[in-house]
């Protein structure tokens, strides 16, 4: 039986809606709470947008009708005897059916020949700009962009970027914090305005912390290459910063001085990943950490409980199983209160 969605259509044909620029407001609310429910709605997603991508289509540049695509498809496969019939999979196999039953809308408008139409449309879309903005909850916002690039928001953060990308750049702006996997475009670079500091990249995967009022902003590259720039006036030349993986930038918002060097922190991405790795890290520390993860509130009854130094790996793990581990490891006493956790020393320890 085929997942449903909320509204009544076929979660995977309310998929192609989505990537084709068909979906109205509700059911693109609806496939983004979908895609954050799971790591594997999200891989649904993100291979079906690879999947547009690869074809040289995506959202804006043409909008055709979808559920006459589909009908259309369904005529055709059963009329036809030429046609490979997928059995119900699991697995793998399920995904991969998935991932072609989504891509049948796209296969359809290749063949009624708009693909070049849609390649010469894109260029000529007025600038409307679309405002993402992030709630304060465990649920992760992601957006896919119109050229197929993929941005996940932490809590408190606004995305804001073009219904279309025109001209020689791709260019959107970041307040708060974000994970960008941008598509490669070498005609094209992306860049980023976060405060008064310009990131620029043409390909790559890197993280963007900017919360407003913060005093610098931090660039942390996980693949290809990403350039930090830092405006100046008008009479001054802008320093730019060239960055590779396992390196961090950072932007002095006081005085804008740009500072290189090895990113250190190894849970940098903990609030998109949920992977902790903790080397005889204190436990108020690991308790802050945890509070921006997973928004609750980590208190002792004693300032000496947050001197213990924790040494252990997580990997998703929810933030009672991690508590519960260091109730165990340091002999602590945990209770639990409407998100609020609190350690007491043992009575007799």
């Amino acid at each position: 039986m085929e997942t449903k969605s909320e509204i009544g259509n076929p979660i995977d044909e309310l998929i192609a809606k989505y990537l084709s620029g068909e979906a109205n407001e509700q059911e693109r609310q609806e496939i983004e709470a979908w895609a954050g429910q799971s790591g594997e709605n999200l891989a649904v997603l993100d291979e079906s947008r690879r999947t547009f991508e690869r074809a040289g289509l995506w959202l804006g540049q043409r909008r055709y009708d979808a559920s006459a695509a589909w009908s259309d498809l369904q005529q055709r496969l059963d009329g036809s005897s030429n046609v490979v019939t997928l059995k119900p999979a699991t697995g793998q196999g399920l995904f991969v059916s998935r991932i072609l039953k989504i891509a049948a809308s796209l296969l359809i408008a290749i063949s009624l020949g708009l693909a070049g139409y849609y390649l010469g449309f894109r260029n000529h879309q007025p600038a409307v700009y679309t405002e993402v903005m992030s709630g304060q909850r465990q649920v992760l916002d992601q957006v896919i962009l119109p050229d197929g690039t993929l941005v996940t928001l932490n809590s408190g953060s606004k995305l804001t970027y073009p219904r279309e990308f025109s001209g020689t750049s791709r260019e959107v702006s970041i307040s708060g914090e974000a994970f960008f996997d941008v598509v490669p475009d070498p005609s094209r670079p992306f860049i980023i305005a976060a405060g008064n500091a310009n990131i620029r990249v043409l390909g790559t995967s890197f993280n963007v912390l900017a919360y407003p009022g913060d005093t610098l902003v931090e660039v942390v590259v996980e693949t290809g290459k990403v350039q930090v720039t830092a405006s100046g006036n008008e009479d001054q030349v802008a320093e730019n910063l060239l960055l590779d993986p396992g390196e961090k930038g950072t932007y002095l918002q006081r005085n804008g001085s740009l500072y290189k060097g090895m990113n250190n922190d190894p849970n940098f991405s903990a609030w998109r990943t949920h992977q902790f790795e903790f080397n005889e890290t204190t436990l108020i520390e690991v308790a802050r950490l945890l509070e921006k993860v997973y928004f609750v509130e980590v208190t002792f009854s004693d300032p000496s409980i947050g001197n213990l130094q924790l040494t252990a790996s997580f990997d998703q793990q929810p933030v009672e199983f991690i508590l519960d581990v260091i109730r165990l490891t340091f002999q602590l006493e945990l209770t639990q209160s409407n998100g609020h956790y609190f350690l007491t020393q043992r009575a007799n320890h």
